[in-house]
């Protein structure tokens, strides 16, 4: 089978194998294209989020009153916030999802899985007013990591000694 195209066969498109002029290049490469997060509407309000410090620690309490009694702030949201899922599959068996573990990720329930984790969302009318927001909101973690003499991160507790999770973190 020979590799060449016969001539006269070869179809010509349009757009394929040309340079089309591209009217957002220029404002893209010289910094002055305009995104969403550039945009700022007339009452518009500003969302953060607080997140973990901690790789795997458990969460004992989060107190939001101060940043919610804050002028300017319009919402503080925690995962007490947000209904709790039933441990089930739902969908087809090859792409069932499990709701119960997809909350847990979205943002902590009763611990912060790992370092960076969702734990709070403020909304407010602006940033200084959603960072002093955030800086009031009191979360108390017990961290679930000790360091041993060599540096290494162990688990204590039920998990170092069984080899697996604990039945208050395993399904329901």
């Amino acid at each position: 089978m020979s590799d060449t195209i016969a001539r006269g066969t070869a179809k010509s498109f349009k757009w394929v194998g040309t340079r089309p002029v591209r009217p957002d290049g220029v404002p893209k490469v010289t910094g002055l294209a305009q995104y969403g997060a550039d945009l700022a509407m007339p009452g518009m309000l500003v969302g953060r989020i607080l997140r973990s410090p901690h790789a795997h620690a458990r969460i004992r309490s989060i107190d939001t009153s101060k940043a919610a009694a804050l002028p300017g702030v319009k919402a503080v949201v925690t995962s007490a916030d947000f209904p709790e899922q039933k441990f089930e599959y739902v969908g087809p068996e090859r792409v069932a999802q499990n709701f119960w573990h997809m909350t847990r990720n979205i943002m902590a329930r009763e611990k912060a899985l790992y370092e960076g984790h969702a734990v709070a969302a403020v909304a407010a009318t602006s940033k200084a007013i959603a960072d002093e927001a955030l800086s009031l909101i009191a979360v108390d973690y017990e961290n679930e990591f000790r360091r041993t003499p060599r540096g290494s991160a162990t688990l204590y507790g039920e998990i170092a000694r069984s080899n697996s999770l604990p039945a208050k973190y395993s399904s329901p």
